[in-house]
């Protein structure tokens, strides 16, 4: 890629220059119903490769090609088009390469194609007329998406179903626009089940669908959203739409090593967050700013911090360019619908945002660094490990990953075509800051950071926690010494008793004889005695340094009154106090190292070896290591006589302050004047609860994106969402009691003119049908069947336990090298980007839901479980007892009762399989059948595996993944 400076170069004296061309001097005017040439393919041509250095973005060298008369007027070196005469035209010069050099330059693709260019000619040739409505390009800050939002007014409609719901409204607006004729509302099962899967991606159970078509009060429906929206499986639902749009991804890296390269191990906290802040209702600003830099807003809130697991995500070991450059792109795109990753290289090309407004914005993440932090209850994982060249990180499993601003006045040069060694020389730091042509204030204030946020080992549970352990550590210590002493008075008694043997001169006649114990095991008892006792001293003076060091960091930094300055002279007795506890257990632990060494020595000089060489040399070394602890000590005791009020530190000290430039920029991406982040957020919200979004690229709400389908309803959601204080229920609210959500999914008797005005269903005349989502499908399976672990939270769980473990999908590992084979085939999350998922149809899927192990499995659990139920109903043997079974099955797994038609076949299914069944032989018990799932094999008897074959076809069926 060549910079965009070269396309300037490329232009200056040739295509540029004067006014523009009057009619009178060559160039026609086309009528407004003439089919114009220029209109209908080269101006569409020109905004394909040409506006976005020749538009109303930017005019390099004074060329604009949006309309006619600027393409032919020119820019500052005379007129591009000579009407009438191609040949003389610079425009067709450069388009052909002939003025020496081309355009579009080579950096920017390709050259027209020669029947392009033929074109372009005729049309000049022909007199290059320009039409009647030659408008140029608008403004791009005019564009939609750069406008403020405003709330519009509900526009009137006369049928009054189309009233109650501000949604209807705008949507029956549209219906009558474009000539369209809604469906009816879909019976109130399938509206139940529709609901259920959207608000918490679940399925209704039996149970709850009898109650609700019992319940015919008004308030039916409400009352169902209400308690789906309080459900903690909420959380969870919309928490993996959330990721999907976050990019959230488990560490991945080496595994087989193991070595952590992408994201972090621990990161699971920031999807426990996610879950977590759904479920609480918090505010989507709130959210966005605890993401971005909930380590400057709440620096001592392990949950807040956690937060940031948005930025930890991101990271990348190898080089932390890239972990910058994720973070500008996905920043912008998840949070603001803006492609700023188009600026890296150079100016976009469609939107107002030049290439040193990109550098502006990474500016905001330039100081980042991670660190560990402890948890309470957990190890202390240690420090972070910065990159060293070949060595590897292994995985953490304690703790929490979170960021810190670690180089508070680190620059961020530009650079050259996307190479960070190509730094352009000469150019100053750019300074933190957001596109100007985008509304809003961007202040950067540096954050003063609480002790406890700059200095963890300052946190009450981490001092309590490490006090506990030197306690206990003194508890058994002083245990071992009691033993010890105890040991030691053994032998004592033993030497006493020899010694009045000795004085006696001889035993009496017939008593046991005396063990008398050698000089050397003596000697060895001794200085096993000693050992214990040094490590006694050893465990209290740790205990007691740690105290002392404790008191004296927390009067330092976590005065009892921060209103008044701690007095220097209580400061430093304390300091001193712990200065000396601190060389105290130094002593103590050499003397302990030194009494161990001696242990060592005597226990080797006891127990001889029969290879005197190796005997010598054992005995050597282990004596040397006396000299060496001797020599510890005596610098130890030569410590402890100085006057001095240094120690150690409790952890870990980061910067007292943050840049505070990730707040200013979160508080700018939240903020009133931002005219982007609420359309985004409501976007994604209609797009999840409709299946299409009003903005179909979601992530592009620039100039190259589409329009929105209904911009007056996006901006009234948008509204509503910043109105309701950023909360994101009361919308979900409003959306699913909505007429147009309540719409049935069938086509209706109108389907054949709704479908020759609106085949795409652009206009929402009826609900679409949508396949369930990787994640719903497994999670159906084992919640239809019973056997669905509902357990919330904790470490995500390696992919290859899909078949074992039975929590919901969304705990499984994300990450970009290995995927649960399920998930996959229904088109599972892509962690690199899932902006807005894909759906396919392969034969694939078809064969994971009739031949996996899962399904297999869950169909044999389940048809006991509905047996022993139909059983407790009294049912009998015959038709009526296939009647309940059949009632069950379908509304326990489609959500529905059976059609007549689906009755007779499965009346006839079950008695052809019972059978079948019957007459075959029941395997061997130490053969199992092949298609035996690991831990359930088919029931030996004919009605039971009848039953699991009638439940593994309905969870075969379309109705089961498809949402209607």
């Amino acid at each position: 890629m060549f910079p965009v400076g070269r396309c300037c170069v490329l232009l200056v004296g040739v295509l540029l220059g004067a006014a523009p061309l009057r009619a009178e001097e060559g160039a026609t005017v086309a009528a407004a119903t003439e089919p114009n040439e220029y209109s209908d393919f080269i101006r569409p041509l020109f905004a394909q490769r040409c506006f976005a250095c020749h538009g109303a973005l930017r005019q390099q060298s004074g060329l604009r090609l949006d309309s006619a008369a600027s393409t032919i007027a020119g820019g500052e070196s005379g007129p591009a088009v000579a009407a009438g005469k191609s040949a003389e035209s610079l425009l067709v010069d450069a388009l052909r390469g002939t003025a020496g050099f081309r355009m579009p330059p080579e950096d920017h693709g390709e050259p027209l194609a020669e029947e392009q260019i033929a074109r372009i000619e005729a049309w000049i040739d022909a007199g290059a007329s320009v039409p009647a409505q030659d408008e140029p390009e608008r403004d791009p800050r005019d564009h939609w998406a750069f406008r403020a939002i405003a709330r519009p007014d509900v526009p009137p409609v006369e049928d009054a179903a189309w009233q109650e719901n501000a949604i209807d409204a705008f949507i029956a607006a549209a219906h009558a626009r474009e000539g369209l004729t809604a469906v009816s509302e879909a019976p109130r099962h399938i509206w139940l089940r529709r609901v259920y899967c959207d608000l918490v991606g679940l399925p209704p159970t039996s149970e709850e669908l009898a109650a609700y078509l019992a319940d015919d009060s008004p308030e039916a429906e409400a009352t169902v959203v209400d308690r789906l929206l309080a459900s903690p499986q909420y959380g969870e639902r919309w928490g993996r739409h959330w990721m999907d749009v976050w990019r959230y991804s488990d560490w991945y890296g080496r595994r087989s090593v193991p070595d952590v390269m992408n994201s972090y191990p621990t990161i699971w906290r920031w999807r426990d967050w996610i879950v977590q802040s759904l479920n609480e209702d918090r505010g989507y600003d709130r959210m966005v700013r605890e993401m971005l830099a909930g380590d400057e807003i709440a620096p001592e809130d392990a949950e807040t911090t956690a937060a940031t697991g948005f930025i930890v995500r991101n990271w990348f070991k190898w080089n932390y360019n890239q972990w910058k450059r994720d973070l500008v792109e996905h920043t912008s795109k998840a949070f603001l619908g803006l492609t700023m990753n188009c600026a890296h290289c150079h100016d976009h090309k469609y939107d107002p945002i030049s290439q040193e407004d990109y550098f502006r914005l990474r500016a905001c993440f330039e100081p980042l660094e991670l660190r560990h932090d402890r948890v309470v209850g957990e190890a202390d994982p240690g420090p972070f490990k910065k990159y060293i060249y070949a060595e590897s990180y292994g995985p953490i499993a304690s703790g929490m990953i979170r960021v810190f601003d670690e180089q508070l006045d680190v620059p961020t040069y530009m650079y050259a075509r996307g190479d960070e060694r190509n730094k352009i020389e000469g150019r100053s730091p750019v300074e933190p800051d957001v596109p100007t042509a985008l509304a809003g204030s961007f202040q950067v204030a540096p954050v003063s950071l609480p002790a406890r946020g700059w200095y963890p080992g300052l946190k009450g549970f981490i001092q309590t926690e490490d006090l506990a352990v030197a306690a206990k550590a003194l508890q058994e210590s002083e245990a071992a010494l009691a033993g010890a002493r105890q040991a030691w008075q053994g032998v004592e008694q033993q030497l006493a008793a020899s010694e009045t043997k000795a004085t006696a001169g001889a035993a009496t006649a017939g008593a046991p004889a005396t063990v008398t114990l050698s000089p050397e095991a003596v000697e060895l008892e001794r200085a096993k005695l000693r050992l214990a006792e040094s490590g006694a001293l050893a465990a209290r003076t740790r205990h007691d340094s740690l105290a002392a060091r404790i008191a004296a960091e927390n009067a330092r930094y976590l005065p009892e009154d921060p209103s008044v300055a701690p007095e220097d002279a209580a400061l430093e007795e304390l300091a001193r106090a712990a200065a000396r506890a601190e060389r105290m257990a130094v002593l103590a632990a050499a003397r302990q190292q030194e009494t161990d060494a001696r242990l060592k020595l005597a226990t080797a000089q006891a127990q001889p070896n029969s290879d005197a060489a190796a005997q010598t040399a054992n005995v050597t070394k282990l004596a040397d290591d006396v000299r060496q602890a001797g020599d510890a000590v005596e610098a130890a005791w030569s410590a402890l006589a100085a006057d001095s009020t240094d120690y150690a530190p409790l952890g870990p000290q980061y910067p007292r302050q943050s840049t505070g430039r990730r707040t200013a920029l979160a508080q700018w991406i939240t903020s009133e004047e931002n005219t982007l982040t609420a359309r985004v957020a409501a976007n994604y919200l209609w797009m999840w609860h409709f299946g299409r979004p009003l903005v179909e690229s979601v992530a592009n709400f620039g100039r190259s994106g589409k329009e929105p389908s209904h911009p007056e309803l996006l901006d009234w959601l948008a509204s509503e969402l910043r109105e309701n204080g950023w909360r994101m229920k009361p919308l979900h609210r409003t959306m699913v009691l909505s007429r147009a959500y309540r719409l049935d999914s069938a086509m209706g008797g109108q389907a054949g003119e709704n479908l020759r005005l609106d085949p795409d269903n652009r206009w929402l005349w009826h609900f679409p049908r949508r396949r369930m989502e990787a994640e719903e499908v497994r999670d159906s399976v084992l919640y239809v069947t019973g056997g669905l672990d509902l357990t919330q939270g904790g470490p995500e769980i390696d992919h290859v336990e899909g078949l074992t473990s039975h929590r919901r999908s969304m705990y499984f590992a994300q990450h970009g090298e290995g995927k649960m084979q399920f998930l996959e085939l229904f088109d599972g999350v892509n962690v690199c980007d899932s902006y807005r998922r894909t759906t396919s149809v392969m034969p694939q899927q078809a064969l994971a839901l009739a031949n996996s192990e899962l399904s297999w499995r869950q169909s044999r659990l389940a048809a006991q479980a509905l047996l022993d139920a139909v059983r407790q109903q009294g049912a009998t043997a015959g038709n009526e007892r296939n009647t309940a079974i059949l009632e069950r099955a379908f509304v326990q797994i489609l959500g529905r009762t059976p059609r007549e038609s689906e009755r007779r076949a499965t009346h006839e299914f079950l008695a052809q399989q019972r059978a079948l069944f019957a007459t075959l032989p029941p395997p061997a018990e130490d053969t199992p059948p092949a298609d035996t799932a690991p831990g359930t094999a088919p029931s030996s008897d004919a009605e039971t595996r009848a039953v699991e074959n009638l439940i593994h076809a309905l969870l075969n069926h379309h109705d089961f993944v498809t949402i209607h």
